[in-house]
């Protein structure tokens, strides 16, 4: 049989797959790790992840369109007070921080298979906090709101976009590296 890793080879084995979604944030104090599950789980890489039992509301996962970048909006609930804090301190402990959105598969009985896998990456650029009572657990419960962007997000056609001598000169004043262009607009190079 191919060496497929552990989650295909589970899936065309039959045997139920189960995803999760993990999310890293990358202050400069320090990573943070959470997941949607329910206890801390240890990945195959080594690292543990908080669980929060529900990581709230995450949108801006899907395929772009048209070239469309849309921002990753995080909702995460159930967060410590010190990452909480992290968002009501100094603006440079959190702005342009990485995150990292991964998926990790599962076995039916919850054991993750093979590494977690990256599949969105951004870079924090708004982040608010707010804390409410739960009278049921009695305690308090924070509740961190995120927009994230990715690399993409201002990237558009630059001006002077075309390839001209005159549009380079206006990029790079000093490169003639258009200089001839005009001159072969037309003509066939032969390639060896």
């Amino acid at each position: 049989m191919a060496d497929f890793p552990a989650a295909i080879d589970a899936q065309l084995g039959g045997r139920l797959v189960r995803c999760g979604i993990l999310v890293r944030f990358d202050f400069p104090t320090g990573a943070v790790r959470l997941w949607n599950g329910a206890r801390a789980l240890r990945t195959n890489d080594g690292y543990l992840w908080s669980g929060l039992r529900v990581v709230g509301d995450i949108s801006g996962l899907g395929q772009s369109v048209n070239g469309a970048a849309a921002p990753l909006d995080l909702t995460v609930s159930g967060v410590d007070a010190d990452f909480a804090a992290k968002v009501k301190g100094d603006r440079a402990n959190w702005y342009d921080a990485v995150v990292i959105v991964f998926w990790q598969f599962f076995d039916e009985s919850w054991q993750p298979l093979d590494l977690p896998m990256p599949f969105r990456f951004a870079q924090l650029k708004t982040m608010t906090a707010s804390r409410s009572w739960d009278d049921s657990n009695m305690r308090h419960v924070y509740t961190v709101s995120v927009r994230a962007e990715g690399p993409f997000i201002n990237n558009r056609r630059p001006r002077h976009g075309f390839y001209t001598d005159a549009d380079q000169k206006a990029r790079s004043p000093g490169d003639r590296f258009f200089d001839r262009v005009a001159g072969i607009e037309g003509r066939v190079i032969n390639w060896p």
